[in-house]
C-alpha cells in the first residue's frame, strides 16, 4: 500500500477513528458504574530473626515461602493454633465459607525483606479491613505460640507491621475510560484501514480477489466436512465422557519445619526432603510398625483393597523451595480419596513426631499437615473433552476437504484430452 492510498483512505475512513473511540471510552465509563465497588486491604508483616545472624537470617527466608503456605490454609492442619481462613470466619463469625475467603485472598512473600503481604478483597471496606487485621494477628499468634518451645536466640517472630487500610481495588473508572479510547482508536484505525483496503482490492480486481472466490466456492461443495466432522466428533468425545468411570482426587500438604531457624539445620531439613518422600510413598514400610506406608494406611481405615493398588493411585511431589510435600490421591469415591490423603499425611506427621522424641527441642525437624484435604473431580474433563474433540473434527474436517479436492482436480487432469501437437515441418530433400 502506498502512501497516496494511505491518504486516499484515511480521508475517506478516518472518521471511523474518533467514533469508535467516544464510543469504547462511554462503554468503559457505563460498565465502570455498572460494575460491584470492590475493595482492597493490606496487611504486611515482617518476619524477624531473634538473632542478628547470617545463618538464621537465611533460615528466615528459606521457611519464608513455607509460613506462606500454612498461612493460606482454608481450614488448617491438626495444629489449633495454626492460622487458617476457617479460624477468621469463626472468630469475626463472618457468613462465607473458608473456600469463598480464600479465592479472594492473595498472599505473596519478599525474601529481600522478609515481609509477608496478605491482600483481601471485598464488596465491604469495613469487612476486608478487619479480615485482613484478623488474619495477621493470627499468624503473629501462632508465632509466638511456636516460639514458646526455643531459646531466646533461635525464635522468629512475626510483627505486623501497620494497621491495614481498605482501599477501593475496583471499578477504576479513569483508567477504563483511558483504555477504553485508546482501544478505539486502535480499533477505528484497523477498521478503517481495513474497509479501505477491500474497497481499493475491489476497484482494481486482484488475483487475491479471484482466489477468494475460489476458497468461497469450495466451502460451498464441501463445507459440509467443516460442520458435520466436528460435531460428531465433539458428540463422540461427549458420550465417551459419560461412559467414563468418575474419578476424584484429594490433596494433601504436609509442611517439613526445622525446629530451630537455623541455616545449617534448614538445608539439612531440605536434603531431607527426598528421604522423607521415598519415606512416604512405601507400600509395606520397614522394621518401624509407626513408618506410614499404604498397608497402614489400609489398616487404619478398614479398606478391602491391596497395597499396591493403592500405591499406585496416590504420587508424591515436593516443593523444595517452601519445604511442602504434596500428596495427592486419586479414587472413585471423593470421600474416599479425601480420608485416605488425611489418613497417610496423619501417619507421617506422628511418625516424625515419634522421632522427634529420640531428640532434643532445638535438633527436631516437625511436619505439620497445613490444611484439610479437600477432594475435586479428576475425570472425566466433560467440557475440555468436547472442546478437544470438537477441534480434532475441525482439523480432520479441513484434511477430507482439500483431500478431496485434490483428488477432484487430478481426475480431471486425467480425463482431460491432451494438447495437440504442433506439426514440425520437415523440409524436402533436395534433388
Amino acid at each position: 500500500m502506498s502512501l497516496q492510498d494511505l491518504v486516499w483512505i484515511l480521508r475517506r475512513w478516518g472518521w471511523l477513528i474518533p467514533i469508535l473511540a467516544v464510543v469504547t471510552a462511554l462503554s468503559a465509563f457505563v460498565y465502570s458504574r455498572l460494575q460491584t465497588p470492590l475493595y482492597r486491604a493490606v496487611a504486611i508483616i515482617a518476619v524477624q530473626p531473634a538473632r542478628p545472624d547470617f545463618g538464621q537470617s537465611q533460615a528466615a527466608k528459606t521457611l519464608l515461602s513455607s509460613y506462606v503456605q500454612i498461612m493460606s490454609s482454608a481450614y488448617g492442619g491438626g495444629d489449633l493454633h495454626q492460622p487458617s481462613a476457617n479460624r477468621v470466619i469463626q472468630t469475626l463469625q463472618l457468613d462465607m465459607t473458608p473456600e469463598q475467603l480464600r479465592r479472594n485472598t492473595i498472599f505473596s512473600a519478599d525474601e529481600r525483606s522478609l515481609l509477608i503481604e496478605l491482600e483481601v478483597r471485598s464488596s465491604d471496606p469495613e469487612t476486608a479491613q478487619r479480615i485482613a487485621r484478623t488474619w495477621a494477628e493470627l499468624f503473629v499468634e501462632w508465632r509466638r505460640t511456636e516460639n514458646q518451645t526455643l531459646r531466646q536466640e533461635d525464635q522468629i517472630d512475626a510483627l505486623l507491621v501497620d494497621q491495614p487500610v481498605a482501599g477501593r481495588f475496583r471499578p477504576q473508572t479513569t483508567f477504563n475510560v483511558a483504555a477504553g479510547a485508546v482501544m478505539g482508536l486502535v480499533l477505528g484505525g484497523t477498521l478503517a484501514l481495513l474497509v479501505g483496503w477491500m474497497e481499493l482490492g475491489a476497484a482494481r480486481a486482484t488475483e487475491q480477489w479471484l482466489l477468494f472466490q475460489y476458497y468461497l466456492r469450495l466451502l460451498r461443495r464441501r463445507g459440509w466436512a467443516l460442520i458435520v466432522l466436528p460435531v460428531a466428533a465433539a458428540i463422540l468425545a461427549f458420550v465417551y465422557s459419560r461412559l467414563q468411570t468418575p474419578m476424584y482426587r484429594a490433596v494433601a500438604t504436609i509442611a517439613v519445619q526445622p525446629a530451630r531457624p537455623d541455616f545449617g539445620q534448614s538445608q539439612a531439613a531440605k536434603t531431607l526432603l527426598n528421604s522423607y518422600l521415598q519415606i512416604l510413598s512405601s507400600v509395606y514400610g520397614g522394621d518401624d510398625p509407626a513408618q506410614p506406608s499404604a498397608r497402614r494406611v489400609i489398616q487404619d481405615l478398614g479398606l478391602t483393597i491391596a497395597p499396591e493398588q493403592l500405591r499406585r493411585n496416590i504420587s508424591l511431589s515436593l516443593d523444595e523451595r517452601s519445604m511442602v510435600i504434596r500428596l495427592e490421591v486419586r479414587a472413585p469415591d471423593g470421600e474416599l480419596a479425601r480420608q485416605i490423603a488425611k489418613r497417610w499425611a496423619q501417619q507421617f506427621v506422628e511418625w516424625r513426631q515419634k522421632e522427634n522424641e529420640k531428640l532434643r527441642r532445638e535438633d527436631r525437624i516437625d511436619a505439620l499437615l497445613v490444611d484439610e484435604p479437600t477432594y475435586a473431580r479428576f475425570r472425566p474433563q466433560t467440557r475440555l473433552n468436547v472442546a478437544l474433540g470438537g477441534l480434532a473434527g475441525l482439523l480432520l474436517g479441513l484434511i477430507v476437504l482439500f483431500f478431496e479436492e485434490g483428488v477432484e482436480n487430478l481426475r480431471r487432469w486425467m480425463e482431460a484430452p491432451p494438447a495437440p501437437r504442433r506439426r514440425e515441418e520437415i523440409p524436402e530433400a533436395l534433388p
